[in-house]
């Protein structure tokens, strides 16, 4: 069989996408029916366990505490020390990012491989990270809000933010917009003022009036309406949303009498909400999204000497113009136009499986292996991988935007009913977290056009990179330290995937994904590993053999580890082996080398076992742009399996 370039599976694909559209599927939430393609995104998830599996030595009814209980169980069961040799393939282009510099021909900036091109290494870091998240799925650990403190969890627990004007039914227009009994112009349950903070870091807000303008009424004021900004004047100050080409309005905020007045304290929760939305969220969907509390470049207010001159306050550091909305004397929310982005009611700990939440104060093996914050260190140490070959590398050149869709996207990141059209979002009552991300293996063909083929201005915000090519070899070493057999295997099994196939998984082949550009195919690699036991007895028993240092060390099958792990997981799971193997399906398919890459154009293994070709699956991993419809009707991502099947068709 001749395999088929990208390019020629670009324009099949497009035809046979034409015809689906004139079919009769709908993947649509409720009240959106109507014919489309399936979801188009480049990574999928792994379910979350319903049973934790502890570490060996945890006792919820022990009276001793949880870190001598760990120094008992490494003294008594920690007899395995030695290291695991790590072989590293790249199988697509790989980018781990290192220094910052200028690039010589035209000044922009330069992202060069970590190391440097002279010397290219894949840091610990970046080994370690890949490998644990794997292992807490392997090992079905915890799943934990992100401690500040320590600097571990699996998530940040907050509250996400979203808009949705036009649905007229929806919460958000309950909350932000008043009826106006067949107006034309809806208009906003905000209130308008001038954000304050002070010189001991307190934030409050200045009530002010305000008036909607027609810009047809202010020819000097037409070419700023499709920009978002602010105009400060001496009385009062002009807001532009802009992102419409066909927006009439803007609002004057006009400046309070007396800046001492009227004051509303918002709480440093809601402040730190704010700066999170605009972080992870506002800003990357829109980089010229207004910034209210100088957090980036698109900052408005007034800072120092201006603010306090503006204010008539001594005391005030930095001012600017909002709308908000306040209950029992507190600000609720707060944003730059009359209809901003709200949080939701609930937060993103709060949609935690319950069965799960209340297993997170077990210690898991996860934290037992690696370590567990400020209790104990882990006893597992990554080195560097350095190249073994010539390296070669990939053009020098700006990569495709990396435009994942956030946690805001809640028809991706919640479990949702596949029979029903409803979606699930964050504020919904018992809605839960889909699970643990990972990316699709793509084919080294797209893999290949991972470089951004236009010139826009936006681009310059971007970096150039050279990816180190597809072909190279890495090594490393994992060192491990005083593990029982049961952790041994865990981390040997994280390693060895292969050992987890059943008969259905005979086309599998097991691939890892590392560094950045994952979306864009980038990163997708092959380990193989060696096991070595050092034998302290021998080593200290012959300390020189032939004038040579007697290491002690031999090379030796991981199957008893591997399969003394199986036996305490069975162990473990017995009533929830079904949940662990929906997990385990779901990670065998999402690391699937062969669905891209297989011999022949590829693998579906369904219920009667029946294989099907996925001729598409180059466009299943294209992006989505934002303004596709998918988006704008909250399509729904399937399962993987589920993923793949309609892919297939």
């Amino acid at each position: 069989m001749v395999a088929k370039t990208y390019a020629q599976r670009e324009k099949e694909n497009k035809a046979r996408m034409a015809k689906l559209n004139g079919g009769n599927q709908s993947y649509g939430c409720k009240g959106r029916q109507e014919s489309t393609k399936p979801v188009a995104v480049p990574y999928n998830f792994v379910r979350l366990p319903k049973q934790v599996i502890p570490a060996e030595f945890w006792k919820s009814d022990s009276s001793k505490n949880v870190t001598d209980l760990y120094k008992q169980h490494v003294l008594t069961n920690g007899r395995n020390s030695g290291y695991i040799d790590i072989d590293i393939l790249t199988q697509t282009p790989l980018f781990i990012g290192g220094n910052v510099v200028k690039k010589k021909e035209n000044g922009e900036e330069y992202q060069e491989f970590f190391g440097g091109n002279d010397n290219p290494i894949i840091p610990g870091s970046s080994l370690k990270s890949m490998i644990k998240q794997v292992l807490k799925i392997v090992t079905a650990s915890g799943f934990k809000a992100y401690n500040s403190e320590s600097g571990v969890g699996d998530f940040e627990d907050r509250r996400l933010f979203y808009r949705e004007v036009g649905k007229s039914s929806s919460e958000y227009r309950r909350i932000m917009v008043k009826d106006t009994f067949g107006k034309k112009r809806s208009e906003t349950k905000a209130l308008a003022g001038f954000l304050i903070k002070t010189n001991n870091h307190k934030f409050y807000i200045i009530n002010a009036k305000f008036d909607v303008l027609e810009y047809e009424e202010f020819p000097d004021l037409e070419s700023k309406k499709d920009r978002a900004g602010v105009d400060w004047e001496n009385d009062y100050v002009n807001i532009h949303t802009g992102s419409m080409s066909s927006k009439r309005s803007f609002v004057r905020i006009f400046k309070p009498n007396d800046f001492s007045i009227n004051q509303v304290k918002i709480s440093d929760k809601i402040i730190e909400n704010y700066e999170y939305d605009y972080k992870y969220n506002r800003v990357v969907a829109n980089k010229n999204a207004i910034d209210l509390l100088e957090i980036g470049k698109q900052c408005v207010g007034k800072t120092d000497d201006a603010a306090q001159k503006f204010t008539g306050r001594s005391d005030v550091t930095y001012v600017v113009p909002c709308f908000y909305i306040a209950k029992d004397g507190e600000v609720q929310h707060f944003g730059h136009g009359r209809f901003y982005r709200i949080p939701y009611n609930k937060s993103i700990g709060d949609h935690l499986p319950k069965e799960l939440e209340s297993q997170n104060g077990i210690v898991d093996l996860t934290e037992s292996i690696l370590g567990r914050s400020r209790d104990w260190a882990g006893r597992v140490s990554f080195s560097e991988a350095h190249l073994c070959n010539k390296p070669e590398w990939c053009e020098c050149s700006k990569p495709q935007p990396l435009m994942d869709p956030k946690p805001t996207s809640f028809q991706f990141y919640l479990n949702q009913n596949s029979k029903t059209d409803k979606c699930e979002n964050w504020n919904n009552e018992g809605a839960t977290i889909r699970g643990y991300k990972l990316y699709w293996h793509q084919s080294k063909d797209k893999a290949k056009s991972w470089k951004r083929s236009s010139n826009k201005a936006s681009d310059k915000l971007s970096k150039y990179i050279q990816p180190i090519d597809s072909g190279m070899n890495f090594k490393s070493r994992i060192y491990f330290d005083n593990l029982s057999d049961i952790e041994l295997g865990a981390l040997l099994l994280t390693l060895n995937l292969d050992r987890l196939y059943t008969a259905e998984d005979k086309n599998k082949s097991i691939s890892y994904k590392l560094g950045k550009g994952k979306s864009i195919g980038l990163g997708s690699i092959k380990l193989n590993s060696s096991l070595y036991i050092l034998d302290r007895a021998k080593r200290y028993r012959t300390l020189f053999n032939n004038d040579m240092w007697q290491l002690g060390e031999s090379d030796i099958s991981k199957d008893t580890f591997i399969n003394a792990f199986l036996k305490y997981r069975d162990d473990i799971l017995w009533k929830n082996v079904s949940n662990y193997d929906e997990m385990r399906k779901e990670l065998l398919t999402m690391m699937n080398w062969n669905i891209a890459n297989g011999e022949e154009p590829v693998a579906h293994s369904g219920k009667a076992m029946t294989m099907m070709p996925i001729d598409h699956w180059d466009e299943a991993m294209t992006m989505m742009p934002v303004g596709d419809k998918r988006f704008r009707k909250r399509i729904k991502l399937d399962s993987p399996e589920s993923f793949i099947e309609k892919w297939s068709k």
